[in-house]
């Protein structure tokens, strides 16, 4: 297993309290403060979080700290539809460029996915979305595409983390498991792999522009409501 650098520590510890709702849109994070809570120098925590400030995650403020960006409809319907058109564009390139290798590793990863889904293990389902989405991003081929695609793909995060219903109920070992089959992620997700490897364009890219706009439609329900 790669040794993790203290840096890659710090950002992952840093998104598990986001994730965990410790900290709520608005709050302020403060480099001293993190650095204390992770037993980590300053010098990680604060490279940290100058990534996740480029990553969209949060937003920069002075004397050394940043906060977690407010959530709004107006933000969140013009961040979903930006993320609908640059992701659907990375799926249709993927569907033409992706190698036997890398549908192989998608595929890996859907199992992955459904496996920590049913165990409710928040924090590693996280990571593999994550990995689902921005590795497909990456089969564009396309650096530019890639880079937004990771800014949007981490601030619409927030609002999945808030209001998303897997993230809003009990998670570990004492949670009962969940039925990834009734997981509409999941079941999206494996369409979505497999229009890439069958190496449809066209039917790739509508099928990752729905899986983004369900999203979108199903934590509206719950920003309206909350």
């Amino acid at each position: 297993m790669p040794k993790v650098s203290a840096e890659e520590r710090a950002h992952k510890e840093i998104v598990n309290l986001i994730l965990s709702q410790k900290y709520a849109p608005g709050d302020r994070l403060v480099e001293a403060e993190l650095a204390q809570e992770l037993g980590l120098s300053r010098t990680p925590v604060r490279n940290a979080l100058r990534k996740l400030i480029a990553e969209g995650l949060l937003e920069s403020q002075n004397n050394r700290s940043c906060t977690i960006p407010k959530i709004t409809p107006a933000d969140m319907e013009a961040l979903f539809s930006v993320r609908s058109t640059l992701e659907g564009r990375a799926a249709a390139a993927a569907a033409r460029l992706a190698t036997a290798a890398d549908i192989d590793h998608l595929r890996g990863l859907i199992a992955l996915e459904r496996k920590l889904y049913a165990e409710g293990s928040k924090d590693l389902y996280t990571e593999v979305n994550e990995k689902i989405h921005l590795g497909i991003a990456k089969l564009s081929r396309n650096e530019y595409l890639e880079r937004f695609i990771r800014q949007t793909f981490w601030r619409a995060e927030l609002y999945i983390f808030f209001f998303d219903r897997f993230y809003m109920r009990p998670g570990g070992p004492e949670a009962p498991l969940r039925d990834p089959d009734k997981s509409q992620s999941c079941r999206e997700h494996a369409r979505l792999v497999e229009a890439i490897a069958a190496q449809d364009s066209s039917l790739a890219e509508s099928t990752m522009r729905e899986h983004i706009q369900s999203t979108y439609q199903t934590i509206t329900r719950r920003v309206f409501s909350y």
